[in-house]
């Protein structure tokens, strides 16, 4: 964003020309053009993106195009209109300082004046036509966003995740029938001051329509009298996130969060809607006694700010252990936390290098996250692996760009690295030029790999293999994502070396059942369970998921595809999946207790200090993961 000044009487020429600001008389003209700010934004920037706070100013376009987008829950991003030169921007929000509902983008080099609301308002006092014909042509867009948005109240509480639904469910349920039109539901939103409303059939949920809904579906559509007539069947979202009154509040916490969503439906045994619960509903039970960790991350405007949300984290991790959640519900609570903590440090680091003078991003690119973090598996603070995948350009401009991003780069590292997750000691970061490459160098590396089968390049696909889309343009990711798949899938020899690699490791069990510990140094009589157990898992499953393209990177999720591609026995994928989730179960609470005592976690444990049935569970797990390396290995030795 560049800012640029434009003189006094130009600035009234060029108001005259939007509608309704020609209403205006000469005197309040002139006092509205004096308080203009211009400013520009270079083609592909943004105006202002979906989900940050309103600026509480009104955007008039000057020169240029921009595009109106959303991204829905998926991360897919979709065009509904576009804004061009005297016609303005930002208004769904303008007044009440909620978040954007969608993204402004500018298509083109884009000039706009912007208008603070503390100017406007005065002039809807002094200018009773234009408050007139502004309220006209806003109604339909606002209606829904001017209502009252409910209330935080104090958060503090007694109790934490240990509620059950039906402790802090809202019964009294605002419904609709499915041949309701957008008039009657926009009426029942308003008249009973709620932001959703459920969509019934004989006592059923069918559907959820969502403030959200009507800004996407509607009040975003260029002939609002036409989609007025849309019906609640038309309108609502299904598939709807149910739960059961007997459920834990903790349970419908994860489900918002993995499913980005504000409420879920409570149903009984025979699908028959009984209740619904907000996010704020579980917020209020929590034994934090603070506002919600979602909302915090995408509050916090510096590093420092999200450096505050450390225990926030760590006392949800101490919360769920306490209810038994599965390791499955933990790492991806706990992942999706660290996911927006980075977005947002990603943001931060953005903004900087447009404030030091570097500009927006020079092309579009995504970033990825590896490891436990591209499994989707993160239940503490590890070290970082990350990479960056930017769009080709001529490579005369490779360098400047390659440069651009090694900076961006070495921001967010230093900025997740002071929230505190540690450089990676193998340099697996996006300040790296390494991981930070271009579509088509990533690719070239990725053929090189498989080419040179030498021991560097087999740990660095090891690394590389479980790569997550994180933020940016996704669809870099996906071209990548998918020549990945195509790659190994037709590359035995491959295969099978990654394999061979995996198996000249063993698992510390001997032909007696008995744990293996470490026989001398700092850890003696200790077992590394990453390293020793844990890994076997991750790289026998990544094997399997390669060989049948699978997409999915997280160890339990692969696994649970095997299975239904009877690749293994059902009781073989059973238990392998149970052992893995004893191995991560004790390394979750091995972390906690070590991060409880102020010392970092290291996975490391002492047999002898696990109970006799911890004890037999190890064991257990770790014969079944030897055996899981035996069934591979028959598996990749015969496709060999």
């Amino acid at each position: 964003m560049v800012l640029k000044d434009t003189n006094l009487q130009s600035k009234v020429e060029i108001l005259k020309k939007f509608n309704p600001f020609n209403l205006l008389g000469e005197k309040l003209l002139y006092k509205t053009a004096a308080s203009l700010r211009e400013e520009f934004y270079p083609a592909g920037t943004y105006v202002g993106k979906q989900g940050e706070t309103s600026r509480h100013v009104l955007f008039l376009v000057i020169e240029g195009k921009a595009e109106i987008t959303v991204s829905d829950k998926g991360g897919h991003e979709y065009v509904t209109g576009y804004r061009g030169p005297y016609e303005f921007m930002g208004e769904t929000v303008f007044f009440s300082g909620e978040e954007y509902p969608a993204s402004a983008r500018a298509v083109t080099d884009t000039r706009c004046f912007l208008l603070p609301q503390e100017v406007f308002e005065e002039i809807v006092i002094e200018n009773p036509d234009f408050a007139a014909f502004f309220t006209k042509l806003l109604t339909e867009r606002l209606r829904i966003l001017y209502q009252k948005f409910f209330n935080e109240d104090d958060l503090s509480g007694d109790e934490g995740f240990g509620k059950r639904i039906s402790d802090i469910m809202v019964r009294s349920v605002v419904t609709c029938l499915p041949g309701d039109d957008v008039r009657q539901i926009a009426s029942i939103m308003s008249r009973k001051n709620v932001s959703s409303v459920i969509v019934v059939e004989k006592d059923k949920p069918l559907g959820i329509i969502t403030e959200g809904d009507l800004v996407t579906k509607i009040l975003l559509e260029p002939d609002l009298q036409k989609s007025a007539g849309r019906t609640a069947r038309e309108l609502m979202s299904t598939g709807l996130i149910t739960v059961k009154p007997q459920d834990f509040s903790y349970q419908s916490f994860l489900l918002m969060v993995k499913y980005r969503i504000k409420h879920v439906i409570v149903v009984d045994e025979e699908g028959r809607l009984v209740g619904i619960v907000a996010m704020r509903d579980v917020i209020k039970s929590r034994k934090t006694g603070s506002l919600a960790i979602v909302n915090s991350i995408e509050s916090s405007n510096t590093i420092e700010e999200l450096c505050k949300l450390h225990s926030e984290v760590d006392q949800v991790l101490q919360a769920l252990l306490v209810e038994r959640a599965t390791v499955i519900e933990i790492t991806s609570l706990i992942t999706e936390f660290y996911d927006r903590i980075t977005r947002k440090v990603i943001q931060i680091c953005e903004r900087s290098m447009i404030e030091e003078g570097y500009g927006p991003p020079p092309v579009s690119y995504c970033w990825i996250n590896m490891g436990s973090s591209g499994r989707k598996e993160q239940y503490a603070r590890t070290d970082q692996d990350n990479g960056i995948i930017y769009e080709d350009v001529p490579e005369d401009k490779d360098e400047q760009v390659k440069n651009y991003f090694l900076i961006l780069g070495e921001k967010v590292v230093t900025g997740l690295e002071q929230y505190g997750f540690k450089r990676c000691k193998g340099l697996v970061m996006a300040n790296n030029e390494e991981w930070c490459r271009s579509f088509r160098i990533w690719r070239h590396t990725i053929k090189d790999w498989i080419n040179n089968l030498l021991p560097q390049n087999v740990r660095l696909m090891t690394i590389f293999l479980d790569f997550r889309y994180l933020y940016g343009k996704k669809s870099l990711y996906d071209l990548l994502r998918n020549f990945v798949v195509r790659s190994f899938r037709n590359s035995t020899v491959v295969l099978s070396f990654l394999v061979q690699d995996n198996l000249s490791k063993k698992v510390p069990i001997n032909i007696f059942r008995q744990v293996q510990t470490e026989r001398s140094g700092e850890h003696r009589n200790e077992l590394n369970l990453k390293t020793s157990a844990c890994v076997h898992v991750v790289d026998c499953a990544r094997v399997f998921a390669l060989r049948e393209g699978l997409l999915v990177s997280n160890t339990f999720e692969r696994l649970e595809e095997i299975g239904k591609r009877n690749i293994l026995k059902e009781k073989d994928i059973e238990y392998i999946t149970s052992a893995y989730e004893t191995l991560m179960m004790l390394r979750i609470r091995d972390a906690m207790a070590k991060m409880r005592k102020g010392t970092e976690p290291d996975n490391y444990i002492n047999p002898r200090e696990l109970t006799n049935r911890e004890y037999s569970l190890l064991r257990e797990a770790l014969v079944m993961v030897s055996r899981l390396q035996g069934i591979t290995d028959s598996h990749f030795r015969i496709m060999a």
